[in-house]
C-alpha cells in the first residue's frame, strides 16, 4: 500500500487504473480510505492505494504519462463557461479561464 495525491478531475476508477492497473481494486481503494462508491475526490486529497495488480497498465501510464481524469465537469447553459464543484463551492470557468467562485 501507498499514499498518492488527488489530481484535478480524478475519481476513484482513474486512480485504481493508473495506480493498481485494475477497476476492480476500487473496491479494496474505498475500503481502506472509508470512502463511498460514488465519493467525489477533491484535488490535492491524499488516497491510500493498494498493491499493483497489472504492472502492464500501470507502466504503460507511467511511461506514457497519461493520468486519467474523467469526473464530469456540467457545461453552464446560455455561455461558454464550464462548471464544477470543490464540495463548498461552484467553480465557473469561462472562455477567458477567469475562475468564477460561486456559494
Amino acid at each position: 500500500m501507498r499514499t498518492i495525491t488527488v489530481q484535478e478531475r480524478q475519481t476513484i476508477l482513474d486512480i485504481a487504473l493508473q495506480y493498481c492497473g485494475d477497476v476492480q481494486s476500487v473496491f479494496e481503494i474505498i475500503e481502506l480510505n472509508d470512502f463511498s462508491i460514488t465519493e467525489e475526490l477533491k484535488t490535492g486529497q491524499a488516497v491510500v492505494v493498494t498493491d499493483t495488480y497489472n504492472k502492464k497498465i500501470t507502466e504503460f501510464y507511467s511511461t506514457n504519462s497519461i493520468k486519467p481524469a474523467t469526473a464530469y465537469i456540467e457545461t453552464v447553459s446560455d455561455s461558454n463557461a464550464m462548471r464544477t464543484n470543490d464540495n463548498n463551492h461552484d467553480l465557473i470557468t469561462n472562455d477567458n479561464n477567469d475562475l468564477i467562485i460561486e456559494n
